[in-house]
This record gives C-alpha cells, structure tokens and sequence, in this order.
C-alpha cells in the first residue's frame, strides 16, 4: 500500500520544479486530520516565455495519476496527442485535465516539430516523463523520512496548523530525492523509446512498477 504521505508531496515537488512563478509550498492539516499542501504563486502574469513553461508544468502535475499503473500506454497517448490525434488509453481517462493547456503544447509541438526537432524531442520525454516523476519524488521523499520531512509532517499534524516554506528551500531541502526521481524518469522514458520488442508493454510497466516498488 502507498503511504498516503506520498500524495503530499507529489504534485508539489513538480509545481516547485518546474512553475515558473511558484514562490512557496503550504501545508496543513484540516478539522478531520487529513494533510493538504498546494504551491503558492507570485501574483504576477507570466511573460510570453513563461506561459508554455506554466502550461508544462500544470499539465505534467495533472497527468500524474494517469501515468500508472500502464505508463507504457500513458506515453502511447502522450505520442498520440504530440502528433494531434486523440488519445484511447489512460490519459483520455483523466476527468480534471485542462484540455485546452494540452492542446496548446501539442499545437506548439506540431509547430516546432519540422524547425526544431530536437527541442520538440526533448519536451515529448518530459511531458512523459515529469508525470512519473512526480509519483517517485513523492515515495523517494516519504521512504526516506529525513528530519526536513519529519518536520514538515510534526507541524501540521501536532499543532493542526499550516507550515509554510519557500519554493526554492524546499527544492535545497528535498534535491536529492529530485534528482534521483527525474533520473529514473528518465531512464524510463528512454527505455520506452527504445524498446521495440513484442512485449515491449510488459517490460515498460515492469520497470516503472520496480523504480516504485523499491521506494516502498
């Protein structure tokens, strides 16, 4: 069973990450015990060369649940909608995603895609990849339990308050566990790419659940 810790800590570490704007992480804990955190936000727009950078970021914390347990058919469809078509698999099962950022980064991509392959390449192994990523980072943090995470979970729950830190002390506090969680990102990602077996699926999927498995 996941550590329900684990959600805590998920889809911030992505938001601090990757959120242009992110300025702060929140946590607490409400009336019936149960933990929240959400990013906080400088209230500011984004410049024009931010908004695709907040669009990724938002749309790679989304996808997080629709990246397991099948991320071999999480990233058919990620490849699907890189090339405009429309996904079939666990990605078009997603009721909360904002379709209209996703459309907007496929439409960026399908731009660039003949002018800047590459670069168009590397943001279709971390559209992939981040979702995964999010998932891990959250395990790696929770499995590790460091003081900076014991500390964290002491002050909502002792006190039933709210425990406030800056984005980039949570990324200083927490790089390890970040680092390692996008490398093994990675290496999925690449190993999806790079697989062409009849069994690929089943090779995929037994990597992503054994990076899971071994934070556990």
């Amino acid at each position: 069973m996941i550590n329900p810790d684990t959600q805590l800590f998920s889809s911030v570490s992505v938001l601090a990450e990757f959120h242009p704007l992110a300025r702060a992480i929140q946590f607490w804990s409400d009336k019936n015990g149960q933990r929240h955190s959400k990013v906080v936000y400088e209230h500011i727009a984004p410049t024009a060369m931010q908004a695709l950078e907040v669009d990724i970021a938002i749309i790679a914390d989304q996808l997080g649940k629709a990246s397991l347990p099948d991320f071999y058919q999480f990233c058919s469809d990620i490849e699907l909608i890189f090339h405009g078509a429309q996904p079939s698999g666990p990605v078009a099962a997603v009721s909360d995603i904002d379709w209209l950022r996703l459309r907007r980064i496929s439409i960026y991509a399908q731009y660039w895609k003949n002018r800047n392959p590459a670069e168009v390449n590397k943001l279709l192994s971390f559209i992939m990849g981040i979702p995964l990523y999010s998932q891990i980072v959250g395990q790696l943090i929770v499995s590790q339990a460091s003081e900076r995470e014991q500390e964290i979970i002491r002050r909502i729950t002792v006190t039933s308050g709210v425990y406030m830190i800056g984005a980039e002390l949570y990324k200083r506090l927490f790089r390890h566990e970040i680092d390692q969680a996008f490398n093994e990102a990675k290496v999925l990602v690449s190993a999806f790419r790079g697989t062409h077996e009849e069994n690929a699926a089943e090779l995929i999927n037994r990597m992503a659940e054994a990076a899971l498995s071994k934070q556990r």
